[in-house]
């Protein structure tokens, strides 16, 4: 069954969304949601969330590889006694990597399912341009598939050490041998598995994916939000309504119950910064300039009218300006 706003005609205006308020209030939220620019907005923070999913991801497997590099310089570290802490370190990047390669994944098919409802102009030629390491992108889908339906990938350390600067330099690498042995690569996968050598440097090929899906997401949202800006604005026209009038619902019956011994001032600090009371304090005290400043501080200015001002009046026993 419809919901009330869902039969009346776009645009809605205010006293729609007050009608249907009054019908079921718990419907008008997600009547707003299920418009065009409800859909793409929450899609757009849902993929949001997984590019930050896998960002995090990548940032945590990287920061572990690092931490490895630097902690193995120190000589100790290759004591006997320590002989545990590299198999341990290689652990934890094998868990970490497999997490970040599913999270490429789950990136992949939320962003195509997004782009088949919501297409941009420019889009592929875009990804083209960014993702320009050639067999990078299908490389790291194909390693997620690698480690769920072959096994989980035998990453390895080589420590190179300069006899020069004694300096030791740590590399979280896995060997194309074991790579190729399995057959379920792609054609572009397999070419960048062949021109990176005898092995995949992980800290260098994570990093330079996670930033360009960085720059991509960047460029994309900004495309969804300039060429689909007619439906989000009427969304947000919709939603900044039904906001504003639950705040008026809100502030109308706090104030109406207000008693008239009650000190408004206690109840500052429950709405407002301290630099915002700074300013209210500023105007006269008990004056209406001090109470058209919490007006606008508290966001009632829109949706303020001439009873909720008299009622914020009388609370703060102000008197009307000549």
């Amino acid at each position: 069954m419809p919901r009330y706003l869902e039969t009346r005609p776009h645009p809605w205006t205010l006293q729609d969304i007050k009608n249907a308020t009054m019908q079921n209030f718990r419907d008008v939220q997600p009547s707003i949601d299920q418009t065009e620019g409800g859909k793409i907005w929450n899609s757009l923070k849902e993929l949001d969330d997984t590019v930050w999913i896998f960002s995090t991801s990548a940032a945590e497997l990287i920061d572990e590889i690092c931490v490895f590099g630097e902690r193995s310089k120190a000589t100790d570290f290759w004591e006997t006694t320590n002989e545990k802490n590299a198999e341990l370190y290689v652990r934890e990047v094998k868990r970490k990597l497999y997490y970040c390669t599913s999270a490429v994944m789950t990136l992949v098919d939320i962003a195509r399912n997004f782009s088949k409802r919501w297409p941009v102009d420019g889009l592929q030629d875009k990804r083209i341009e960014i993702f320009s390491t050639p067999g990078l992108h299908e490389f790291l889908q194909g390693l997620r598939n690698f480690s769920t339906h072959w096994r989980i990938a035998q990453a390895s350390w080589q420590i190179d050490y300069d006899l020069q600067t004694r300096v030791r330099t740590a590399h979280f690498i896995i060997g194309k041998e074991e790579l190729l042995a399995w057959e379920g690569w792609a054609a572009k996968a397999k070419e960048y598995i062949h021109q990176s050598g005898d092995r995949i440097d992980l800290l260098k090929t994570l990093t330079q994916y996670k930033k360009n899906v960085q720059q991509y997401y960047s460029w994309h949202k900004g495309a969804v939000l300039d060429q689909h800006a007619s439906s989000l604005q009427r969304f947000f026209e919709y939603k900044r309504m039904h906001a504003g009038l639950l705040q008026y619902m809100k502030w109308n019956m706090i104030l109406s119950h207000a008693t008239s011994n009650l000190n408004p001032y206690q109840y500052l600090a429950q709405h407002l910064t301290n630099s915002q009371i700074e300013l209210v304090l500023s105007h006269q005290h008990r004056s209406e300039q001090q109470v058209d400043a919490l007006i606008k501080l508290i966001d009632l200015h829109e949706i303020c009218d001439e009873n909720m001002k008299s009622k914020l009046m009388k609370v703060f026993s102000a008197t009307q300006t000549e």
